[in-house]
Formats: C-alpha cells, structure tokens, sequence
C-alpha cells in the first residue's frame, strides 16, 4: 500500500488534534517509505503537541538528515529544545533556519524569545524589531519588545509597544497586563487600574489580573476594592498563597488584627516556605508588642532566605505569567426565625405570678439549673438585673455547660455595663457549643463596644458561618465595615440581611446612609420610602430622606419631609436646623431665620444655630444682629473656627478691616492648615495697605494650596500694586499654568508686560484672554490702550469699539477711543466720544480737558475755554487745565489773561516748561522783553533741547539789539535741529545787522533749501545784494520773493529801486505800480514817495 496515504490520513488525524492516531499513521508511512523527511517532520510535530519533546527531537534530527535544507525541522527542533529549557540549543536551530530562509518571522521572533531568556536583550531586541519589518502587525513582537523596554528602564517606549500589541489584537490581554505593569512603575496608578479593568473583561477570571489590581489599589490607598480584588483571587484559586499574604497585609493596615492573622497562617498553609507571610506576621507581631513572636517570625523568614539564595536562579523572568482558572463556587444560606423583644417593667422588686410560680418549683427541686433559668428569664423581663445575675449563676453552678444560662447572664450583664463579665459569659458559651451563633452575636456587639473592630467583625463573621442567614450579624458586621469605610462590604452585608429580612428597618435606613457615601442617589431615596412604607410614624427616614433630596435638588420634596419630620417631632431640633439651611439655599433668609431662632429656643446652647442664624441675618444686611449671633457663638465655644471665620467676613464687609484680621489671626491659631482664613486675612490686609503680611498670607495659602490658580491671580495684583511689576507677572503666569483657561490672569499679565514697554506681549495676552471669552469687554479695552499706544489706531478704533458694544457703560473705552479719534485727526468724532464718556463719567477731567483741545483744533475756542474751565473747577491744581486754557486766551489775543493761566500753571508745577516758553511768546507779543528772555532761559533749563525756546530768545535778543547772543541762541537752535529752516533765517537776519554778509546769504540759501517756499529768505538776500550794488541779483530775489508772495508790497519796491540803478525805467515803473497795488498795510509816506516817484518816472520818460 502507498505510505501516502497513511500519511495524508495523519495529517488529517493531526488537524483534529488526535496525536495518537496521527503518530499511528506517520509511522506506518515511515515504515513504508523510510525516507520521507516529511513524514518524520510531522511525527516530531505530532509528538511535541503530546509533550513528548525528546521523541520530537529525534524525529526532526532525522527529517534533517534526509533533508538538510529542511527550514521547518531546523525551526521545529528550535521550539522542541526551547521548550526543554535549552536556550542555546534552541537558538542555532533558530540562526540554521534563518540561514536557509532569511524572511522567517517565526523564527526571529522565537530566537528573540530565547535571547531574552539568557538575558540577551539587545539580541533579543534586534531579533523581535527584525520580526517586525517582515510583519508590522505582529502583535506578540510588539508586547515582547515592550518587556525588553521595560527591563531596561525605557517605561515610555515599553508602553508605547504594548499600546500597539492591543491596537493589533484588541483581546490580548497580555499587552493590556503588561502595560498595567508599567504605568504601576510609573506611579501613574489610574492607568494601570484601567487596563487591568479593561483586561478583566476579556477574561473575567484571570487571577493574576486581579492579584496585580489588588496591589494596585493598595497603593492607591483604596483597600476596600484591593481587599475585594484578592478575595475574588482565593475565591477561584484557594491556593493562592499570594493574594492572603496580601490580604493579610490589608487587613492590618485596617486595624483588623485578628483577620490579618489568620490570612497570614494561611498563606503559610499553603505555602510553609513563604518568606513575606513570615516577615509580615513579623512586623505585625512587632507592631503589637509581641516581641517573641516577631523575633521568631523574622528567624524564621532569614532561615528561609538563606536557604533559597544560597541555590538562587539568575534575576528576572517573563513579564506575564499564566492565568490560573478556578471556577467559582456559591453556597446557600438559610434565614433565621426572627426574635421578639423583651417588655421593660417600671419596678424592679415587683414580682409576679410567674417567678412566684418559678420559686416554688425551685424549693421542691432545689439543682435545677432549668428553673433558675427560668426564674432569671423573669426577672431580667422585670428589669431586676442582679437577680437574674444570681439565678443564672446558681444555674451554672449545677450545671456547668448549661449554654443557655451562660447566653443570658452574658446578656444581663451586657445590660448593666459590665461588657468583660459579658465577654466572658460569651466565650464560655462558646466553647461550650463552638456553634452558638448568638453567642457569637452579642461578644461581637461587646467588641464593637469596646473599639476592638477586627475582633467584633470576627465574631459577626463566625455567627454567619454558622448560621449563614442570621441577619442581625449581617446588620452588624455592615455597619462596622461601614464605620471602617469598607462601603462595597457594609453594602453586601445590608443587602444579603435584607433579602432574609425584606422589612428590615434599621437596615434600609444604613444602607440607604451607604448609598448616600457613594452618590447613588436613587437606591438611597428607594431605601428610605421602603422603611417610610414599613413605618409611616417614624420622624428619622422623613428627615435623612428630606437631605438627600437636597443634594438630589428636589428641594420642594426635601421641604415636605423636613416639614412632616417636625410634624410628627415638634421638638425635632436638628430638623428645623435643616429646614433653616434649605430656607437659605432658596433665599428664603426670613423663614430660615425664624427657624434657627426656633432650633435656638430648643438648644440655647447650639453653637451651629447661632453660627447660621448671624449668616442669614448678613445675607440680609442685617450685620450688627449678624455680629451679635456669632459672637453669642463665641461665647458658647471661644475656640470656634467657623465664627471667627465668619464674622471677620461680616467685619471686612462692613468696612472694619482691623476687627476682621484679629479675628482671622485667631482663626488660623484654631486652624493653622486653613488656606481660607489665610487668603481672607490677605484681602484685609491689601485693604489696610499692609501689601507685605498680605504676600505672606497669600505664600502660606498657596503652600496649602498649591494648585489653586485663584491664589497666584490674587497675589499678581497685590505685587502689582505694590509696584512689583515683574513679581507680577511671575505670579500670572503660574496661575496660567496651572489653568489655561484663567481668562483674567492674561489680561492682567498683558497690563503687567504693558507697563515694561513689551507691546507684543501684552497684546497676545489680551488676544488670548479674548480667545478664552469673546465677550471680555476688558481685554479689548487694553488692547485697544495698547494699539493706541503704539500708533495703531484702526486697530485701537476698532478693539475700543468693540469694548463700548459689549459694555456701553465703560466711560473709559469712549474717552479712549476718543483720544484715537483724536490722534487721526477725526476732531468731529473725538469730541463725541469724549462728550459720551462725560455723561457716563461727569467728573472725568482728562476727558474735558482731551475735548477742550479738540474743540481748540476746530477753532471752537470759546468752547475750548469752556471745557478747560470745568477741569479747573474739578481740579483747581491742573497745570494742563491752565496752560490750555492760556494757549487759547492768547489765540484770542487776550494775553493779560493768558499769561496769568500760564503763571498759575508755573505755580503749580514749577518745572513745566511749555507754560514758561509761551508766558515768554506773551511777554514778547507785547514787548516785556525782559521777562520774555527770563522765561525763555528758564524753558531751557528744564528742557534744553527746546528749540522753539532758543529761537524765540534769539529774537528777543534782536529785538534788544544784543545781535551776538541773537547770533548764538540761533546757533544752538540749528544745533539742536540742522532742519530749522526759521532759525537760519533768523541768523542770517542777524548777520546782516552785523554787516556780515556772506554770512547772511549762506543762512538764507540755507533757510530757502529746507522752505522753498520762505519769500522772506529772498527778500532779505535781494537787499544784501542791492546794498552791495549788485543790482542784477538782488532783481533775481526779489523776484523769486515775488514769485511765492505776489502781494509782497516791500519786494516790489526794492526792486524797483535796483531797476531804477540798472535805468530800467518801465521795469522800475512797473515794481512802483505793484508795489502801490499791495500797499494795504504800509505807512501814509511812504506810499505818497512811491507815488511821486512814479510820476517823476513819467516825466522822465516824455
């Protein structure tokens, strides 16, 4: 038969995984054809998938030698030899296939995994990145070189595969557990939880998973859902000695001792060699003072140690390890028959029939511990406790393991206080009947009593454990986790007590107040009605339910429960306080008011009523009544944090800074951790000017607070004001920082970068606070400040523009955008934004000054005058107001009153050079040349660079006919400014007095070149040259004088002087006629020789 088909048969019997048959087939074909290397490879292939590696090997040796370019028997017997543990092995099995097939991703990946084994992690890393060329979605290459990052350190880049190994394949939860582990490295804890999370629904009962969740949360602090998480570990593998060394860990750092105890001998059962259990049974005996125990857990533990270390395995290994898989088991519990209360009796010596009937049955059977029994039962039912302590003593007495009699005498004693005496009573029952579950009960109700938490859940738990359905011990043990904030296990203990006993009173209400801790509104309110169903007369549910309608803001439900809660309790104190707060929330600080004085009249002591009643009577304004209330507060408890608090807030608002600080002081020597008392305090302080103690507030606050932006924001404005402007700025920034979105630091930055001078700066954070809020009319107001300081005045215009349609009652966007308006000549405009901000702002004097110029720029004087006169009158002591007004009485030519408004403005600002510079114009105008050049010298000494100044003395100097200081101040004028086309002018005129003509004429050259236009420059030129009998060029000048000014009466004459020279008799005739045409504003005479010149020119000329 052809061994073919034996063959193809066991790859089909290989397929289905049935290695027997398939290895059954193989070498029926091999004895058939015994040199069939595929065959053998097969048969190899088949017998690693049983385990048998050896027999693998041996098969894909003899594969290779029929085949010796066999690449998957070289490969195969790699994966056979790696999973012998023989790394080297496995790797030249690898490299040989690889020789023969250079593009096998398998066996890079694969040699990759054996280099990581040997600790070879840079040719582990090399083989599994070459993996990924040939294959970029090679998941399991991606999560492997995540772990080779890990070892080394590299967390980002080890996260970063292990992301990508989950991009590929979105249900490994290797690459979720791993990258888990390395966020755990990291600290950032949240994340590591959350891929755990997110693993454990892929596969819900990884142990390992939850074990390193467990771990996780511990750190996180969160051991409530750490405990939960190894709970789930040993529910699916009892075996994990692991997860109870941790419990144990978790439950000591709870204070549950004992519980910590026996976790610990657990996992010591399990596994004896543990060296942490030994080492954290140690440290926990040490805590206790157990210092035996401690040494002989810690010898213990070295003992272990060294044994282990001294045959140790090189560090390292896997970064996952395989999931175990238990199934989870759940068990039945069976309720318990509910119990009866005792009747109380007023008399304690009143017998009755009962123990009369009791005593006589006792007389004729004096050792029957059932009667004594009996008779305590009725005595402690009359409330005669030490009676029915010595009936169940008797009864103990005859019978020793009477149970019953130690149960209740525990009780009796319970009732009188006597909780060791009960204690002891419990435990004897117990050792007497191990399975008294109410034995069990009360001791743990005595150790819950006593503090001694860890012991009373011990005893609630072994109550369940004989009795599963006992719901009393579920009620207990859930409060007790409760009260230890173990929320996730008081809620399983209420809601197993409840599904034995539906109406559960006491229980609904606990679990409703453990929904509340965890925010699950609407099973705590179910909760709540579910015990109002059971008990309508009960004021407690109304008023616990009327709160969490508050926090749920149904506030007209809370306000009926509250309501029906005094209803049925008149005397409800903390009711009606309730009732006062919710009154307060609505604004309804009248109502809450009568209620707190109520609440007051119950309790004229409470503190709370007082506090709140003086906070509703200042929401109301109402704030020496406020003061009263909480200083009545204060007097009840001096050291209350909360009145000091807030009657320093009532202080501080009424203006009474310095009351407000000396109670905040006291408040933060109650509270030294308060940042509130110490920004409060801060805010007093700044309002008192004391800036420096309100720094140091603000510091400590922020050292207490030290991401609350508010507090860096706050202490900018305080440097600010200080002056502290980069300190300023420093402080804005951190509160950007922290948060990006604080609007308003950006726009107080950019002030502060403003007043350095840094216009970039500031205007991208005036731009970046617009950003965050469009509608931020501030930010576009200081921009706008900003582009009109800069010459920018569009943009001004428009920014401003924007700042008056977002708030049309900011008077100081209109008198700026006038001011720009201003600045671009848009007088009409600027005088109606300054009038606008006027209205809005009546006693803004920059703003009547600002639109008496512009009235002054339209010639408007008389309302120029007006407007610096209503500065005047808002601010006698304006030096601008008076010179302004000054300039423009000396426009109408009134100088007496001029120079007075000049002279006021000097008095008032003795350094203000432009007031003594036009005082001297007046002086001059009306030739007190003498005070014209002592003012003239004082502009230049405030302000030396005065050109004006120098000018304007020169010509006082002329006018004096002192021509050489003339001279100078001329010269000094041109220094200042070579430009000056006056000043040359004006020295050349000089020059000519002086007879130094060249002089003269170079100035004037001078003077024209800079004002083509300065006719007089000619005309003076043209006389330089007619006196120095150069007829034909001072013809020239006076000419080009003509050519500018045609009416120039003085040109025209003087050239016809030098016509008459050149006996140029009809040009002469015709200089005489234009000069009698222009002659409006010259002298009787000279006209009439002018005229008789002419007609002696006609003379001549007939």
């Amino acid at each position: 038969m052809d061994g073919q088909i034996f063959y193809n048969r066991g790859v089909s019997f290989h397929k289905k995984g049935l290695y027997d048959e398939a290895i059954a087939d193989y070498t029926r074909s091999i004895e058939i054809n015994s040199s069939d290397a595929e065959a053998y490879h097969n048969r190899g292939v088949a017998k690693a998938g049983k385990g048998d590696y050896s027999g693998a090997i041996e098969d894909y040796h003899t594969a290779i030698r029929l085949n010796p370019h066999f690449t998957e028997a070289y490969y195969n017997r790699g994966v056979a030899f790696s999973l012998l543990h023989h790394p080297e092995q496995a790797i030249r099995e690898f490299s040989t296939a690889l020789e023969s097939d250079p593009d096998f991703t398998e066996a890079y990946y694969n040699r990759g995994l054996e280099y990581t084994r040997l600790g070879e992690d840079d040719l582990a890393l090399a083989d599994f990145s070459k993996a990924l060329q040939l294959d970029p979605n090679y998941a399991a290459a991606h999560n492997n070189r995540g772990v080779i990052f890990g070892r080394k350190g590299q967390h980002d880049e080890a996260i970063a595969e292990y992301s990508r190994a989950f991009e590929i394949d979105p249900l490994s939860t290797e690459s979720l557990f791993n990258r888990g582990l390395e966020f755990s490295r990291l600290g950032k804890y949240d994340d590591a939880v959350a891929d755990y999370t997110k693993a454990l629904e892929i596969d819900p009962g990884n142990t390992d998973i939850l074990y390193n969740r467990g771990i996780v949360l511990g750190k996180m602090g969160q051991t409530e859902q750490s405990i939960a998480d190894y709970l789930a570990c040993v529910e699916k593998d009892p075996h994990f000695a692991e997860a109870y060394n941790n419990l144990g860990v978790e439950y000591s750092n709870l204070g549950l001792i004992d519980a910590s105890l026996e976790h610990y001998a657990k996992a010591l059962e399990i596994n004896p060699r543990f060296v942490e259990a030994y080492n954290n049974r140690g440290v926990l005996y040490n805590r206790l003072g157990k210092y035996d125990e401690a040494i002989a857990e810690f010898s213990r533990a070295i003992d272990i140690f060294s044994e282990i270390t001294g045959n140790s395995l090189p560090a390292g290994g896997e970064a996952s390890t395989p999931a175990r898989g238990v199934p989870v088991v759940t068990r039945e519990e069976k309720a318990p028959e509910s119990k009866g209360d005792t009747p109380d009796i007023d008399d304690e010596g009143t017998q009755d029939l009962a123990i009369l009937n009791l005593t006589r049955e006792i007389a004729q059977a004096p050792d029957d511990p059932e009667l004594y029994n009996a008779r305590g039962l009725e005595y402690s039912r009359l409330g005669a406790s030490e009676k029915a302590i010595d009936d169940y003593s008797r009864a103990i007495d005859i019978d020793p393991g009477f149970i019953e009699a130690y149960y209740n005498r525990g009780n009796e004693y319970d009732r009188t206080g006597k909780v060791e005496e009960a204690i002891n009573d419990y435990t004897s029952a117990l050792k007497i009947n191990p399975q008294y579950a109410e034995a069990c009960l009360m001791r743990g109700h005595k150790y819950q009593e006593a503090g001694m938490s860890d012991k009373a859940i011990s005893e609630y738990t072994k109550a369940l454990e004989i009795n599963p359905g006992y719901p009393e011990a579920l009620y207990y043990r859930g409060r007790e986790f409760s009260r230890l904030g173990l929320s996730d296990m008081a809620m399983r203990d209420y809601t197993r007590a409840l599904e034995i006993k539906p109406g559960y009173i006491e229980v609904l209400l606990c679990r409703a107040k453990e929904y509340e801790k965890n925010n699950l509104l609407d099973p705590a309110l179910a909760d709540y009605s579910a015990a109002l169903s059971h008990n309508p007369a009960s004021k407690e549910p109304y008023f616990s339910r009327g709160i969490l309608y508050i926090r749920a803001g149904r506030k007209d439900d809370a306000l009926s429960d509250l309501n029906r809660a005094i209803e049925l309790d008149p005397g409800y104190h903390e009711a009606y306080l309730k009732r006062a707060s919710l009154h307060c929330q609505e604004g309804r600080n009248e109502q809450a008011i009568a209620d707190y004085t109520h609440a007051i009249a119950l309790n004229p002591v409470n503190v709370d009523a007082y506090l709140c009643r003086g906070l509703a009577l200042s929401s109301l304004h109402r704030s020496d009544e406020a003061i009263a209330d909480l200083s009545h507060a204060l007097d009840i408890d001096s050291g209350n944090f909360h009145a000091l608090f807030h009657r320093a807030q009532i202080f501080g608002q009424a203006g009474k800074s310095r009351e407000a600080v000396d109670d905040l002081s006291r408040a933060i020597d109650l509270k030294p951790d308060s940042g509130d008392a110490y920004i409060a305090r801060a805010a007093e302080y700044s309002q008192l000017g004391r800036y420096e103690e309100a720094v140091s507030d603000l510091s400590k606050a922020i050292e207490l607070k030290p991401r609350d932006d508010s507090l860096f924001y706050t202490m900018g404005l305080i440097h600010d004001r200080m002056g502290m402007t980069e300190a300023a700025i420093e402080d804005f920034t951190h509160a950007i920082l922290i948060n990006p979105g604080n609007e308003k630091a950006y726009n107080n930055r950019g002030n502060g970068f403003a007043g350095l001078g840094k216009f970039n700066e500031a205007v991208a954070d005036f731009s970046r606070a617009i950003e965050l809020n469009p509608a931020n009319a501030t930010a576009y107001y200081n921009r706008g400040i900003e582009y009109g300081e800069r010459g920018m005045l569009d943009q001004a215009v428009a920014d401003l523009g924007e700042a008056i349609s977002l708030k049309p009652d900011l008077g100081e966007a209109y008198y700026n955008r006038g001011v720009a308006f201003h600045k671009q000549g848009k007088l009409d405009e600027a005088v109606a934004d300054y009038t606008r901000a006027l209205e809005l702002q009546p006693d803004n004097e920059k703003a009547y000054n600002n639109r008496g110029n512009a009235h002054a720029g339209k010639g408007l004087i008389d309302l120029a005058i007006a407007d610096f006169s209503r500065v005047i009158t808002l601010n006698p002591h304006s030096p601008t107001a008076y010179y302004n007004r000054g300039i423009e009485y000396g426009k109408k030519g009134l100088i007496d009153q001029a120079m007075e408004d000049f002279s006021r403005a000097i008095e008032i600002k003795p350094d203000l050079a432009e007031a003594y510079y036009n005082r001297g114009v007046a002086y001059q105008r009306v030739e007190r040349l003498e005070e014209a050049i002592a003012d003239y010298t004082k502009t230049i000494e405030y302000a030396p660079r005065n050109e004006k100044a120098w000018n304007n003395r020169g010509n006082a100097y002329a006018a004096k006919g002192m021509y050489n200081e003339a001279i100078a101040d001329f010269t000094r004028a041109i220094e200042i400014n070579p430009d000056n086309p006056t000043a040359y002018y004006n020295r050349g005129i000089e020059y000519g007095k002086k007879g130094l003509t060249e002089e003269a004429i170079a100035d004037f050259r001078r003077s024209v070149e800079l004002k083509p236009d300065l006719a007089e420059a000619y005309y003076n030129m043209g006389n330089i040259y007619y006196n120095r009998n150069q007829s034909e060029d001072s013809i020239r000048e006076f000419d080009r004088a003509l050519s500018i000014h045609r009416d120039y009466a003085r040109a025209y004459l003087n050239k016809a002087l030098a016509c008459e020279k050149l006996s140029r008799i009809d040009d002469a005739r015709s200089a005489y006629e234009g000069f009698l045409r222009s002659a409006r504003h010259e002298s009787k005479e000279l006209v009439d020789f002018v005229s008789q010149r002419l007609r002696d020119l006609s003379l001549r000329g007939h």
